[in-house]
């Protein structure tokens, strides 16, 4: 019992360094390819995995890792960062589309979870 609360625990503080992590590795990864398949399978694969480890989660794991894309691109906009790619200045609101692989992944995750920790019936 007391091993099953220490493991408890010690997810639950490593639930936002990686939830971090990833969003820095989206937004790295943003601004040094300009293949939209390629990071929106990055934000899918992310988000999967986050969904899949912290089951909890899935809401905060859903809006960050599909809001870092955002986020990225509009920063970029507005020369804050700098990508390999031209930019146009601004807010880009097509990069909103995100959120869908990120919901995806998430949900994905999370309903793997649920699912496997469920006893089977007979």
């Amino acid at each position: 019992m007391a091993r099953e609360y220490f493991i408890i625990q010690s997810m639950k503080k490593l639930y936002w360094p990686c939830l971090a992590v990833a969003a820095l590795f989206i937004g790295f990864a943003d601004t040094h390819t300009d293949e939209t398949p390629i990071i929106l399978g990055i934000v899918l694969i992310l988000s999967g995995i986050l969904g899949l480890s912290f089951p909890k989660n899935f809401l905060a794991t859903w809006l960050v890792t599909g809001f870092a894309l955002f986020v990225t691109e509009t920063l970029v906009g507005f020369g804050v960062l700098q990508a390999s790619w031209p930019s146009s200045p601004g807010i880009h609101w097509p990069t909103l589309v995100g959120l869908v692989p990120a919901l995806v992944g998430a949900g994905a995750g999370t309903g793997i979870r649920r699912v496997a920790a469920k006893p089977a019936s007979v």
